[in-house]
């Protein structure tokens, strides 16, 4: 029996495709790692442009591994993506795995068929994100925009930088991204608080506390760092009051979904004083309007939703893949299993 698998869409971030509007990216050993899981493995890697035009694959597939979207603007705008329809037609009563290039899955729990696996991207991008993280603390706490604005003056003035040893962040979401931030983190001496539903042991932290203990973490908190699924439970958590919570001059990092923290209550926070920096990597509409404020918000780095860029991006996204379908051959449990009732 053959394993029919289609490949469809270009991961966000991803360099050196082929032809990244068609979402063409594999490389001949992405191909071969892909085809060598079992003698009979049918690959297509099928131009997005294909699919939305509704022309079927070869062959109904068993497996695939796509990337697509719930945001009609980032269809508009994102070079590769695979709209829905066209997602839906790959459905059908063969399917088991679908295997999505994203760490965030929201947008695809509502539409998967009854006994399809759903399966994210989690920890593709932990490192690339983490190190992105770290940059913009260290960015921050030696005042790289200041000395780069005074080398551009020709201005010789010493800065009142900081030691990031002895610093305190709390660390929303424990997960891969979570993990890898707090584990380099201290390594610097920062000391990490994990936050997790249930207030769940998870290694790399210095300690973890439950989501309602978030407020008295964040009172202890220089620097807050935002990476968690967007659920009910986590949209708008991160408010007005939760910023005020943090220790004044306090530094937020979103790396996660824009609608986890209030916009308008972070600028104002920001061009209040009350946080001394940030770094959005996600918003609530992307790209950003030129005209929000967040642009010119003192302390704030916006980031184009680009923190995971990695030379190594795809090379993973096919390690995922390639072993879930080991998993799919061996008849074993899958990776990154999607929980369709929690939506992460």
């Amino acid at each position: 029996m053959s394993l029919n698998v289609v490949v469809a869409g270009l991961p966000k971030a991803v360099q050196n495709a082929e032809d990244p509007d068609e979402g063409l990216w594999l490389t001949p050993e992405h191909r071969n790692r892909i085809t060598g899981v079992a003698d009979e493995v049918w690959l297509e890697h099928i131009p997005v442009s294909d699919l939305n035009a509704g022309k079927a694959p070869q062959r109904p597939p068993h497996a695939i591994m796509v990337e697509t979207s719930g945001s009609k603007k980032e269809i508009e705008i994102e070079r590769g993506i695979l709209k829905m329809p066209g997602l839906q037609q790959l459905f059908n009563p063969d399917l088991v795995l679908l295997q999505s290039m994203s760490a965030g899955a929201e947008h695809l729990v509502g539409i998967m068929p009854p006994g399809v696996v759903l399966a994210n991207a989690s920890g593709v991008a932990a490192n690339a994100i983490a190190e992105t993280v770290i940059a913009g603390i260290l960015a921050h706490a030696k005042m790289l925009r200041q000395r780069w604005d005074n080398q551009a003056a020709r201005e010789w003035k010493e800065l009142p930088a900081r030691e990031l040893d002895g610093s305190t962040m709390t660390v929303l979401g424990t997960g891969n991204i979570g993990a890898r931030t707090a584990t380099i983190a201290r390594v610097l001496g920062i000391h990490t608080i994990g936050v997790n539903r249930r207030g769940n042991t998870v290694e790399g932290f210095d300690e973890i506390v439950s989501t309602a203990e978030l407020h008295d973490a964040l009172a202890e908190s220089d620097y807050l760092v935002i990476a968690a699924p967007l659920t009910p439970a986590t949209r708008g958590l991160i408010d007005a009051q939760a910023l005020a919570a943090m220790k004044p001059g306090g530094w937020v990092a979103n790396v996660a979904r824009g609608a986890i923290h209030d916009a308008d209550a972070l600028t104002d926070a920001l061009e209040r004083g009350q946080l001394s920096g940030a770094l959005i990597d996600c918003h609530v509409t992307e790209p950003l309007p030129a005209d929000d404020p967040l642009w010119k918000a003192p302390g704030a780095l916006v980031l184009p939703h680009d923190s995971h860029a990695s030379q190594l991006l795809g090379d993973r996204q096919v390690d995922v893949f390639v072993d879930n379908l080991q998993r799919l051959v061996a008849e074993r449990e899958f990776r990154n299993v999607v929980d369709l009732s929690l939506g992460y």
